[in-house]
């Protein structure tokens, strides 16, 4: 993004917060629960710079947008994602997406409070999508049609084994 753009998007964001902000790094200092806030109150289109800026200040802030897995922060995660796949990912073409891939990052399942609360959705998912999900990040499956609530429980295993 150019500088006099991000400049321009960086204000009307920190208008939205209430506070100045003049640089990307600002922005990816806000607390997980402040980046959700902001996303949950910029419209659609600025979804795409919020992401660009946080990825460019700091290469884990997407990330952070999963709310640091804290309960508190979990809606306002779930309804970011569920707009950002809307708005961003499913114009360009991803028709075949794994859905795993962004509500559940396979590098964040050491927090088993936060997988937990994505189990729902674990077992809403395609076999398909659930058993390449599996093998990728832990080497398991697969699993017959109508088997994921079997991959979640052989996920869970895998994770509370010592």
């Amino acid at each position: 993004m150019p500088d006099e753009l991000a400049a321009k998007t960086l204000a009307y964001f920190g208008r939205i917060l209430g506070r100045r902000l003049e640089a990307p790094a600002e922005l990816a200092g806000l607390s997980a629960r402040e980046l959700l806030q902001l996303a949950d109150r910029i419209p659609d289109g600025f979804l795409p710079a919020l992401v660009g800026l946080l990825k460019g200040a700091d290469p884990h802030g997407f990330e952070r947008l999963l709310g640091d897995h804290e309960e508190e922060n979990r809606e306002l995660s779930d309804r970011f994602f569920a707009r950002y796949q809307a708005i961003v990912l499913e114009p360009q073409g991803f028709d075949d997406h794994n859905p795993l891939e962004i509500w559940l990052p396979g590098e964040s399942c050491h927090d088993l409070a936060f997988l937990a609360t994505r189990q729902a959705f674990f077992l809403r998912q395609e076999i398909r999508h659930v058993n390449d999900w599996l093998r990728r990040n832990f080497g398991i499956g697969p699993f017959p049609a109508g088997g994921q609530t079997d991959a979640w429980n052989a996920l869970w295993t895998r994770l509370t084994s010592p």
